[in-house]
């Protein structure tokens, strides 16, 4: 029988005829005093009524007979935002929570009350929260709500670094959508990254963040075109993106375009410039465009930054090897193999060591003669990485030398051009 009442009470409150609701609620808990359903429901249709002391009693009731009852949790904790009771509304949302902390409307109330507490920094965070779980949820609206809510806060406080998004995530909040999707993509759900990700920039299409993630998702699938498209988007609207200057750089200069590289990686620098994964990246594109003293500079400057930066011994000694400065070149990858295994990365730690080993059984021993052509070869072939595979460039240099100091052998003449540009 109180099955039956309740039913019909719940189509009285679905008509919004809520006196007569709460008098056939009343009824069934009169029959089941433990029937939690049955006071959540009155709880409903007091608070819709305008008796929210009521509609706050009566969600308590029901919360005391089922302690994890997230929607009566969910309506106490809107009710006590409306008469002001915003830590009481905290607390139920933060319950909310700890029950299913996938729960997004327990995100935005929490954006909500933390805004009447004019805590505009939590109350953004929440949102954002909020906006992350209802977009994977595909419910457009509720999206839209948190997003515009976090744009209103934004408008009345300017962030510091000044862009068009609509939502700025938290730099580093590994539980953000935006990383969600890249962890999807590399554990095989390529397809269903990118949905998402399109699906992202239809609710916010000057989201630039989003952009970047499917700039990145695209270069891994050997799209670097359709990235750098994306990456172009993204600093149309943040023009103060790290990530995006940084991978497009990588691209550029993998593609050959090392002068849009280097100007990307500067671009990045700007913004920090004490960003030793940025001078290394700038450094290869210096190291595959001939331009070794440049490219050795910028990885001097990572090692600078950061005296463990194994990445910056590594390509130096690559460059290093190149220009046939061995010991160098061995001393680079003995610091690099080192630090490499300090932090347990052991496959650049065996790509290091297979480098080292190369290179130690290659070099000529101390006792090892060498003929005059062999020398002359190989600071020819020094000189000719040193200024970038252009031999006209390296003859100029020659011609001005031997002008100076005539009469010396041709071996002689390599080695003081050799001196003398890397001084």
């Amino acid at each position: 029988m109180e099955q039956e009442i309740y039913h019909q009470a719940v189509a009285r409150a679905t008509t919004k005829d809520y006196s007569r609701a709460i008098e056939e609620f009343s009824r069934v808990i009169e029959i089941n005093p433990q029937f939690a359903a049955a006071y959540y429901g009155r709880g409903l249709a007091n608070f819709d009524l305008g008796n929210t002391e009521k509609a706050i009693a009566d969600y308590t009731q029901a919360i005391e007979i089922n302690p994890n009852y997230i929607d009566a949790y969910l309506g106490r904790g809107i009710a006590r935002l409306a008469v002001g009771d915003f830590s009481g509304s905290i607390a139920d949302a933060n319950q909310i929570v700890s029950i299913n902390s996938n729960y997004a409307p327990a995100y935005k109330l929490l954006g909500n009350a933390y805004r009447k507490q004019d805590n505009k920094k939590a109350a953004i965070y929440h949102f954002k929260q909020g906006a992350e779980l209802y977009l994977e949820q595909k419910d457009t609206i509720n999206c839209r709500k948190c997003l515009d809510n976090i744009k209103q806060l934004q408008n009345v406080a300017p962030p510091a670094v000044k862009t068009k998004s609509n939502i700025q995530w938290e730099k580093g909040d590994s539980k953000n959508f935006l990383t969600r999707m890249l962890r999807r993509f590399e554990k095989g759900d390529r397809q269903g990254a990118i949905a998402d990700l399109n699906w992202a920039l239809q609710v916010d299409a000057e989201d630039s963040q989003a952009y970047c993630c499917r700039g990145i998702i695209r270069y891994k699938q050997g799209d670097s075109l359709g990235a750098i498209s994306d990456f172009n988007q993204a600093l149309q609207f943040n023009d103060k993106d790290i990530l995006a200057y940084r991978n497009r750089g990588m691209i550029r200069s993998q593609m050959g375009d090392f002068k849009g590289a280097i100007a990307d990686f500067d671009a990045a620098l700007k913004i920090e410039p004490n960003n030793s994964l940025i001078y290394i990246t700038r450094g290869n594109a210096y190291r595959d465009m001939g331009a070794y003293q440049e490219a050795i500079s910028d990885y001097e400057q990572a090692i600078k930054i950061n005296p463990n930066e194994a990445k910056a011994f590594y390509h130096r000694a690559i460059v290093y090897s190149r220009l046939e400065e061995m010991k160098k070149a061995i001393d680079d990858y003995q610091n690099a193999a080192k630090l490499f295994g300090d932090v347990e990365d052991w496959s650049n730690y065996k790509k290091t060591l297979d480098n080292l080993k190369k290179i130690q059984t290659s070099a000529p021993s101390q006792n090892q003669n060498i003929n005059e052509d062999d020398k002359y070869n190989q600071l020819r072939q020094q000189l000719l990485r040193m200024v970038g595979g252009h031999w006209e460039i390296a003859e100029r240099l020659i011609t001005k030398v031997r002008e100076k100091y005539p009469g010396r052998d041709r071996v002689w003449y390599l080695e003081k051009v050799i001196s003398d540009y890397q001084q």
